[in-house]
């Protein structure tokens, strides 16, 4: 056995190349590993920030198909919670525009997505993507917080079990259901009434002599849209008054 050792016995431009590919070689796995290393990083980091924040592959808004009306009162649903449930209350509000000023001032803290009007007039004061305040403390089918996943209807009426539901008004209702379902699934069974969710039963009475069967049948049927529709004359708000009713719509 020779006592040379491998470097000494190989060529002079082998044992000069050797080393520089080995280096190369390290340098490249080096720069793989760092990419790697660096790529992973800004992925947790991205996911990080978009949980922070809140955000997440949700689809894009719905549309806002009728008259919009913002109200301040209002927040994010909890993430991840999708609108299942559709609540009908009856206002006790005998106007359209005395319900819209109840939901404007902040300090009412109550709202709803949708007031239907007598005549079938529908404003939107909520987008559907968000929590409106309008179911209070609740339940259905043993989830508590109806506002995290519902969708609330506020309909014209005194709830006193007289004052009728207009035809236009039940269509409307009926209209505003099929475009919640364009996108949400809310079975007949989640079509529901104020005075069923609320806690403790019996707090809720809304909405008195509400025909729900034939909301929900006039809600499976398709409606064609018309040739031409005729604008809908403005709304004329008066001042909100500073004291508000002593029992607030929604709540």
């Amino acid at each position: 056995m020779s006592d040379t050792t491998p470097s000494q016995s190989l060529p002079r431009t082998y044992r000069k190349r050797r080393p520089a590919t080995r280096r190369r070689i390290v340098r490249l796995l080096r720069l793989g590993v760092g990419t790697f290393a660096a790529t992973l990083c800004l992925l947790v980091v991205a996911t990080s920030v978009r949980k922070a924040s809140g955000k997440t592959d949700m689809p894009p808004p719905m549309p806002l198909v009728y008259d919009f009306i913002p109200s301040p009162n209002y927040d994010d649903r909890p993430i991840s919670t999708s609108v299942s449930c559709i609540v009908l209350h009856s206002t006790v509000v005998n106007t359209m525009e005395g319900t819209i000023n109840t939901f404007l001032p902040p300090v009412a803290k109550v709202s709803a997505h949708f007031i239907v009007g007598r005549n079938g007039r529908v404003v939107q004061m909520v987008p559907i993507e968000k929590r409106a305040w309008h179911a209070g403390v609740s339940v259905l089918e043993g989830a508590e917080k109806v506002n995290d996943y519902s969708v609330g209807i506020e309909m014209v009426n005194l709830n006193d079990g007289i004052d009728p539901y207009p035809d236009a008004q039940i269509r409307s209702v009926a209209g505003i259901i099929r475009f919640v379902r364009s996108r949400y699934n809310v079975p007949d069974s989640r079509i529901v009434s104020h005075a069923q969710i609320a806690l403790p039963p019996g707090r809720k009475s809304d909405p008195a002599g509400f025909d729900f069967e034939r909301v929900r049948t006039l809600a499976k049927i398709e409606v064609p849209v018309p040739d031409a529709v005729t604008p809908a004359a403005p709304i004329v708000l008066t001042p909100a008054p500073e004291i508000l009713p002593a029992k607030p719509v929604g709540n």
